[in-house]
Parts: C-alpha cells; structure tokens; sequence
C-alpha cells in the first residue's frame, strides 16, 4: 500500500516510483540580465544576505490548501539555511518529522512511521522544481517572466512565471525585505494546490556539519530510496 507524507514541497508519495515533487534549493544569486532593474536589486539583497558562509535559521508556517478547497493544513518548525545548497526544515506541530536537502539529496525522516525516503534528484528532476533560489542565475530570465513590485518598508515582491507551462509551478511569489530576507514565499501547482511559508525572526548561527542536512534517522529506520 502506497502511503504519503506532506513535506515543504508539497504532498510526498512514500514508494520507490513516485519522486519527491518539490525542493527548496539555496545556492547563491549574482545579478541577471534581463531582469528590471528593482528585480535585481532585490536579488542582489538575497544574495548578499544568505550567501555569507553562516547558517540562517528561522521558526515557519506552512499552508497547504488543496485545489477546491478553503482550509488548508497548517504545519510549524524551524528551517536552517546553508550555502552552498544545504536547507533542514524540522517540523513540531502537529507531527514532528525531518527535511532535508544537501546537492541533490532530498530526504524526509518521519519518527511517527520510523521511515525514511530518499530522492536522489537529476538535473532534469530539479529543473522541474519550484525553486526560491536558482542554482544557474542565468536560468531565472530565461525559465520566468520576473515583475516585481514595491513590498513595503523598502521590500519587494517578486512574481515568477514559468515561460513554459510546467504541470508543478504555475507560479511563485516571493516577497523580500530590504535586509534580503525573506518572510513570505508561496507557489501554485496548475491543479490549484496552494503552498504558503511564512518565516519569522531570521537570524545568523554557526554553521552546522553537513551532516546535519543528510538526515538518517535511529538504527533500524526503514529506507525508501527513490
């Protein structure tokens, strides 16, 4: 029987032949043609904010609301954030469960079901995701019509569409303040499902062993690997 766990991305199908749909991926940003010059300057800020070599850490809300539908399944945790592309969102209310995802390792440890499932994720697979940061900078112009506008309090908000339809991402908007964090993220699905993070209190750690982004789980965790 096929079983399925919500993670940040999205819903993820716990079985060997169905990939985990969605990654938060953080590598750095350098300034894209193409782009306006107020997306730019925004992008410039999230640059400079996460890539400094420390570990950015945050409590989150997550929302799903399923396509149809007008409530929607509210999660809370902390995310950590490292360059080069390392990101753990460890979810307490009202499951407690594991994300991670270190170059091209998405895993998801769930201690309710003592299982782990393991994406190992393809070029190909990741140009698919709906992604906040772009490991190619030079993929943002060319993969999404940008606009941005004013945020308030010297943020701004950034719209990216897809230039071609992609059954996964029919849009994502981030919003960015002037420091370059960033408080709200949302995305949509060509289905309508809808997918919210709202992030609080951003604020720089020591950085974490990488180990720390590659979650295992106790000895004898059951092991998907996809």
């Amino acid at each position: 029987m096929i079983s399925s766990k919500l993670g940040p991305f999205g819903r993820i199908t716990r079985s060997p032949d169905h990939p985990i749909t969605r990654l938060f991926l953080v590598p750095l940003l350098s300034l894209v043609a193409g782009l306006s010059p107020e997306a730019e300057s925004a992008i410039s800020r999230l640059s400079r904010h996460y890539a400094d070599g420390a570990a950015h850490t945050a409590t989150f809300t997550h929302l799903y609301t399923p396509a149809g539908f007008t409530t929607s399944k509210r999660e809370t945790g902390t995310i950590w954030i490292q360059k080069p592309e390392r990101v753990r969102f460890d979810y307490t209310a009202p499951e407690t469960k594991t994300f991670t995802y270190d170059s091209g390792d998405g895993r998801l440890y769930s201690p309710e079901d003592g299982q782990l499932t393991i994406q190992k994720l393809s070029s190909q697979d990741r140009a698919r995701l709906p992604i906040l940061f772009l490991t190619d900078p030079s993929a943002l112009s060319r993969d999404y019509e940008v606009t941005a506008e004013p945020g308030g309090e010297g943020a701004t908000r950034l719209l990216l569409k897809p230039r071609s339809p992609r059954p996964e991402l029919a849009w994502l908007r981030v919003l960015i303040d002037r420091e370059g964090a960033v408080p709200e993220l949302s995305y949509e699905d060509s289905a309508g499902n809808h997918t919210e993070f709202r992030f609080e209190n951003w604020h720089k750690v020591k950085k974490r062993p990488a180990g720390d982004y590659r979650v295992t789980g106790p000895p004898g965790t059951r092991v998907l690997e996809n």
